[in-house]
């Protein structure tokens, strides 16, 4: 088996940028690969997968598609306001 994405993914994150637009495409691809990692570290630890299994990504684009469908422009101001936040406080 190969290692990260297949080019399914490639072409299923293609279509979610076209489906999506900006900024809600960098909202669902985020929490994408933090819902696939989340899952992924959640499996090793209950000792279902291993480090070397692997998972289908596909899946955790589809649910972040309708996640930045109708909810990405919100949490992306709401985003760019903790990050508005940190930078008025210096960190």
């Amino acid at each position: 088996g190969g290692k990260g994405m297949g080019m399914g993914d490639v072409k299923l994150a293609g279509l979610m940028g076209l489906v999506l637009g900006f900024p809600k495409i960098v909202v669902a691809l985020f929490l994408a690969f933090l819902t696939g990692a989340l899952v992924g570290v959640i499996l090793v630890l209950i000792r279902k997968k291993t480090l070397q299994s692997q998972i289908p990504f596909g899946p955790f684009l589809t649910g972040a598609t309708f996640i930045g469908l109708f909810w990405g422009e919100k949490i992306s101001k709401l985003v760019s306001r903790g990050l508005e936040i940190v930078k008025i406080l210096g960190y």
